[in-house]
């Protein structure tokens, strides 16, 4: 029982973020990686969107309300992570040569991406929707479904 209060060595932050911080928690508990992004055109992506994985070749595209789970059999799902860059932009696409001879190539861009830990749930964004604004049952699957991938999102007061 360790003083009914505190186990040795385990210390507990504090909930809440410092302005415009979409992680909350320890650095240490925060995993961060670069990912490929494709798009047809070059769009911002802002700060906590999520992305998912494209299995056939890696790349990652933002992630749309159609692509929450229905039912907990379908997890861990596609592979999520969630933008962690101000200055994300997705891929763009070039069209080199005319006619019938156009071939369109796609050029996915570098975006710095948090691939696990706790985050502010009311900072992520589900394509261009705010998480608060999704349904009480998308938020409830939602949730699980990056609980599957190690998101803990949390509530957490500005200070």
């Amino acid at each position: 029982m360790y003083g009914n209060k505190v186990i040795p060595g385990i210390k507990s932050g504090q909930q809440y973020r410092t302005l415009s911080s979409l992680w909350v928690g320890y650095t240490e508990s925060t995993w961060f990686d670069y990912v490929d992004v494709t798009g047809t055109e070059e769009k911002a992506l802002p700060l906590g969107t999520i992305l998912k994985e494209n299995a056939a070749d890696g790349t990652y595209s933002p992630f749309e309300a159609g692509d929450i789970i229905s039912a907990p059999a379908n997890l861990p799902g596609v592979r999520l992570v969630i933008v962690a860059d101000e200055t994300a932009v997705t891929g763009s696409s070039e069209t080199t040569g005319e006619g019938a001879s156009a071939v369109t190539t796609s050029l996915p861009s570098s975006v710095l991406v948090g691939k696990q830990g706790q985050v502010d749930k009311a900072r992520i964004l589900v394509g261009e929707t705010p998480f608060a604004e999704l349904e009480e049952a998308q938020q409830v699957k939602l949730n699980t479904q990056l609980e599957a991938w190690n998101f803990q999102l949390v509530s957490v007061l500005e200070g």
